[in-house]
């Protein structure tokens, strides 16, 4: 169980880092496209497509790893490696 929970922390962290990642590749190439070019109607082409993918990224950069780690303690809380020992005290 403890593995699946350092699984499920990787796999939130590797989530942020792709989604950033991919947020800057995206949003730097759409302003070097448009300080290169200097077509305003390529702004008021693209604008709309652009600020979906930045909302589909902030949910996969900041939801997926809220989730994940959510987990992550669920499993750290009920695995068995977890729990405390019982002293029975035999009298």
């Amino acid at each position: 169980m403890d593995s699946f929970a350092l699984t499920l922390g990787s796999f939130a962290e590797t989530m942020f880092r792709w989604s950033a990642l991919a947020f800057l590749l995206i949003n730097g190439s759409a302003a070097a496209a448009v300080f290169l070019t200097r077509d305003r109607s390529l702004v008021n082409r693209w604008t709309a497509r652009l600020v979906a993918v930045n909302c589909l990224l902030l949910g996969t950069g900041v939801a997926a790893p809220a989730v994940a780690n959510a987990m992550r303690l669920v499993v750290s809380a009920v695995s068995v490696s977890q729990s405390l020992p019982i002293k029975v005290a035999v009298e």
